[in-house]
């Protein structure tokens, strides 16, 4: 995603200006749900860890998503990058699906 999507200024625009971006690797998540007595970090790391394992048990790619989060920690969208992929036009694709969150943002 970083040599695609992520690449493309407009998104980095979209993404600097409505969003907190944050990087994950999702076999991090096990320490941060144990390691934190931080009860906004564990329901971080519970919403993020739980929309990852629906996914795969659905059939998707685990190796790279994105997630929307409302500043409640709830979750507003979610795609897996084998969905993005699935686009002719995968950076419009993407700022679709980022302009989609932030017009479901609570």
């Amino acid at each position: 995603m970083r040599a695609g999507v992520l690449s493309d200024s407009k998104i980095i625009k979209l993404l600097n200006k409505h969003y907190v971006n944050v990087f994950l690797l999702i076999r991090d998540l096990r320490e941060l749900q144990k390691a934190t007595k931080d009860e906004t970090v564990n329901r971080f790391a519970n919403t993020i860890f739980t929309t990852f394992e629906e996914a795969v048990a659905r059939g998707v790619d685990g190796s790279v998503n994105s997630f929307v989060l409302s500043p409640q920690l709830e979750l507003i969208g979610h795609l897996p990058y084998e969905d993005l992929t699935q686009n002719e036009a995968i950076n419009e694709a993407y700022l679709t699906f980022l302009k989609d969150a932030l017009t479901k943002k609570k």
